[in-house]
């Protein structure tokens, strides 16, 4: 394993410690979701995918696999817009109220480019061009 790839795997590690993080500061908005006084079923089953798509990025990401960015990219726009949660635990509070909607879409954006980058990155490591012919 050379440099490169282990820093990427940093960065899949350092995505899938952001998740935890986020999933354990929003802990009580899921235990709200799934009580029994919850009316309807769909936000049931939106806040089910999500937090199932954030379990298989942590899953999938803190072991270096690619596949965990998958769930990954489902999770990061729900909980942008169904949640309307930061990724970035605390950093949209810096920011006046009126701003932290399109605080919370930079960050998240930001994250989600940031994720894609590795995952591209991680493929081009496995590419192997063939030799030129003279």
């Amino acid at each position: 394993m050379d440099a490169n790839s282990s820093g990427l795997t940093l960065a899949a590690k350092g995505l899938a410690l952001l998740v935890v993080i986020f999933m354990f500061r929003y802990a009580e908005t899921f235990t709200t979701i799934f009580s029994f006084q919850q009316i309807g079923i769909v936000p049931s089953i939106v806040a089910m995918l999500v937090l199932a798509s954030g379990v298989g990025a942590v899953i999938g990401l803190a072991q270096g696999n690619r596949w965990g960015f998958i769930p990954l990219y489902f999770f990061i726009p729900a909980i942008t817009l169904f949640f309307g949660y930061s990724l970035i635990p605390y950093l949209p509070h810096l920011f006046r109220p009126e701003l932290r909607h399109i605080v919370i879409i930079l960050l998240n954006s930001t994250v989600m480019i940031f994720a894609v980058a590795v995952l591209l990155k991680m493929m081009d490591n496995d590419v192997i061009l063939p030799a030129e012919k003279y």
